[in-house]
């Protein structure tokens, strides 16, 4: 039986993409506005996608059309805008609510065309992302009289129902050694709506679930930043995967902090005068909390181990490397990650967490597709 295929909207570095290829689809093409991300998704799915900006969509139904015909569609419409971290809450939204109504316009077209191959698409966004948009929408709410007018169809018509088919996925509760709870959206179009996966983690002890992953055992058993390099193969510690450690991509650098930036950091995660107290460093009995899109080591937010070396003060602390926020973020050891080191921190904190795309995903005979 041939695979389904996907194409992938804000595709970013294609942490969404990844849980799919591991289900066994095949990612035919990716959209994203910025090339770093392009680059990083076109080395490890081995196409040849192009820079292109989303919205070039809102106005052209022939560029919709045109697109290629695939039995899934994804997105991951940017979050910042909607996130409660940026400006305390208090950003414009308008951005986001017009990328992700520009993606949800491009799922009404391929959904509702003649003769249409359409038989999933799913979303993912913050949390916050569900105050800022309709439950549903109309073709008329999406643009696309004329479209629904050509084609026969009322423009007053629902054309894609969030109402029913959301919900907000914890990653940790599907083998992720995160923490990171987002919203899905979407639908399998024969059954008519979102299929919820079964949780398969539990952080208390459960028969049919195994206990949450947590920072200690993804560290456990994987060299430390400041290991020497060798031949000895490493373990993935979610993967059946193997690699020397010489081959280790993005790990072998140091990451210490300075006094002056862990001292503040403390300070917010432990003494904060209204919000809640933080571990400081992070509790390696849990999974991590959210990695975010900036490196950062002075703030609330900032993810902070104790270092292996025997320094006190300076670099007495020190941040995630880009290959343990990756695993956390549930990318194999061997997912490349391309340009400036800024800019990978970037592509791995705004990716889709890879172990919440393999739930979404399903498996095919799963939801009889």
């Amino acid at each position: 039986m041939s695979k389904l295929r996907v194409i992938d909207f804000f595709c970013g570095a294609g942490g969404f993409s990844e849980g799919f290829r591991q289900m066994g689809y095949a990612i035919i093409y990716g959209f994203d506005h910025w090339k770093p991300a392009l680059d990083t998704f076109n080395f490890n799915f081995k196409l040849n996608c192009e820079v292109k900006n989303i919205l070039d969509f809102k106005h052209s139904v022939d560029e919709i059309e045109n697109l290629p015909n695939t039995e899934i569609i994804i997105g991951s419409p940017p979050c910042v805008s909607f996130s409660s971290s940026n400006k305390s809450g208090n950003a414009d939204k308008s951005l986001g609510v017009e990328l992700t109504e520009t993606f949800l316009r491009i799922v009404a077209v391929k959904k509702h065309q003649p003769n249409s191959i359409l038989k999933a698409w799913f979303m993912e966004n913050v949390v916050n992302s569900k105050r800022y948009l309709q439950t549903a929408y109309t073709f008329k709410d999406l643009g696309l009289t004329d479209w629904a007018n050509k084609n026969r169809i009322s423009p007053l018509k629902i054309a894609i129902d969030l109402y029913d088919n959301t919900t907000i996925i914890n990653s940790a509760d599907y083998g992720s050694f995160q923490a990171r709870k987002r919203v899905i959206s979407g639908e399998i179009i024969k059954k008519g709506k979102l299929m919820i996966p079964k949780t398969t983690h539990s952080e208390e002890n459960q028969i049919d679930k195994e206990k949450y992953l947590t920072i200690g055992k993804m560290k456990k058993n994987f060299p430390h930043p400041f290991s020497k390099k060798s031949e000895k193969l490493i373990n993935d510690p979610q993967y059946q995967l193997q690699i020397p450690q010489n081959q280790l991509t993005d790990h072998f650098y140091d990451t210490g902090i300075y006094k002056v930036e862990w001292k503040v950091s403390k300070y917010w995660k432990t003494k904060h005068p209204f919000m809640g107290k933080m571990s400081f460093p992070e509790n390696e009995n849990k999974p991590s909390r959210t990695i975010t899109a900036t490196k950062i080591a002075n703030s609330r937010e900032s993810i902070i181990y104790k270092t292996e070396l025997n320094r006190i003060g300076d670099g007495e602390y020190r941040l995630p490397t880009v290959r343990e926020a990756a695993i956390i973020m549930g990318f194999p050891i061997t997912y490349q990650f391309l340009g400036a080191e800024n800019n990978k921190w970037r592509l791995v904190g705004n990716a889709v967490c890879c172990s919440v795309s393999r739930a979404v995903s399903l498996r095919r005979t799963t939801c009889r597709l």
